[in-house]
């Protein structure tokens, strides 16, 4: 059964603006700014919402505008509105749009065709059933679902939608990240299917590049003897190439979208081919992944000893040496063992 009520939710802030609520059997579904300041204007709307429940259904559509859109209309705008600003080759896009295209699949499945559909135990139903992500997958699914639905209610004038408010994030539980030695790694590379896979794998390997910004690779990442890599948050870095990528490059001529295509890209194709490498390495292929090569990038430079982590962070590309720091302190703690046993 449907209620009804009216609240100055921002009151403390300043914000003298009504907002009426709506509730299904106790659960709020719904809460909408009603434009106004004035008691009696927002019992006004109170009433006349009270009244609706006296009402055919019919009726109550005709009394009433909703804005509401389309599932798929909603995705494809804020897609376009991401690709417009981080542009279509970015990792965050790309990023975007595979998770997105998971929970579109998702609706499809369970005959949500509109936003308004979508509500919140909706959504609390919705990242059960992607309960198979890892605690980072599902924070980073969440914030992307937070940002894509305020971006909705904000461009579609629908005030007060949010079904995002019941659903918590799941706590992080930091452990030691896998990463592949030097000579695990060159064993899985010559386990590659071709050599355009053993170049890819390479990239990510040997400079540290994520899964997007290798897909990207081309003769124009190569600029004056460094790989020009535009990276997340669009922005541009010039790193040094190693002389272990430098004999890989040398193995396969470079052109213009090689790794572009669906084999590549697509995550599901993409990981069967690593998983085969990796099994006839003879190696677990259970935590084979294509980011576990820059982790192993990261973890193989520290443990040499001769690289220090804000160079580290460098290569990375970390906004902050602290995310650098975070990541791989596990293995500085080795070290520090290391430094007391010289004694």
């Amino acid at each position: 059964m449907k209620n009804y009520s009216i609240s100055q939710r921002k009151k403390s802030r300043g914000n003298l603006t009504w907002y009426g609520r709506t509730f299904e059997d106790g659960v709020l579904v719904d809460e909408i700014s009603l434009k106004t300041t004035r008691k009696g204007e927002a019992q006004m709307w109170l009433d006349a919402m009270n009244a609706t429940r006296f009402l055919p259904e019919g009726l109550i559509q005709q009394s009433r505008k909703i804005e509401d859109r389309s599932v798929d209309d909603s995705v494809s705008a804020f897609l376009t509105s991401v690709r417009s600003e981080k542009g279509p080759l970015s990792a965050t896009y790309r990023a975007y749009e595979s998770r997105l295209h998971k929970w579109v699949e998702w609706c499809g499945q369970m005959k949500i065709g509109s936003l308004r559909a979508f509500k919140r135990e909706t959504a609390v139903q919705f990242f059960s059933d992607m309960s198979t992500d890892s605690p980072k997958t599902s924070r980073e699914r969440i914030r992307l679902m937070r940002q894509f639905f305020g971006w909705c209610a904000d461009t579609f004038g629908m005030d007060g939608y949010d079904p995002m408010k019941t659903v918590k994030p799941p706590k992080l539980v930091k452990r030691a990240k896998a990463f592949w030695t030097p000579d695990e790694i060159d064993r899985i590379l010559d386990n590659a299917p071709d050599p355009q896979f053993r170049l890819f794998w390479s990239l990510m390997a040997f400079a540290g590049l994520r899964h997007a910004e290798a897909c990207s690779f081309g003769p124009d990442n190569l600029v004056g003897g460094k790989l020009r890599i535009v990276g997340k948050g669009n922005k541009e870095a010039f790193l040094p190439i190693g002389e272990r990528l430098k004999k890989e490059l040398k193995r396969v001529k470079v052109t213009e979208g090689m790794f572009a295509g669906k084999r590549f890209r697509t995550s599901e194709r993409c990981m069967m081919h690593l998983r085969r490498a990796v099994e006839k390495a003879g190696l677990d292929p259970t935590e084979a992944t294509n980011h576990r090569f820059r982790h192993s990038f990261a973890s193989n430079l520290l443990r040499s000893g001769k690289v220090n982590i804000r160079a580290l962070g460098e290569l990375l590309r970390h906004s902050d040496v602290r995310v650098s720091l975070d990541t791989y302190s596990h293995l500085l703690q080795e070290d520090l063992k290391k430094s007391v046993d010289v004694l």
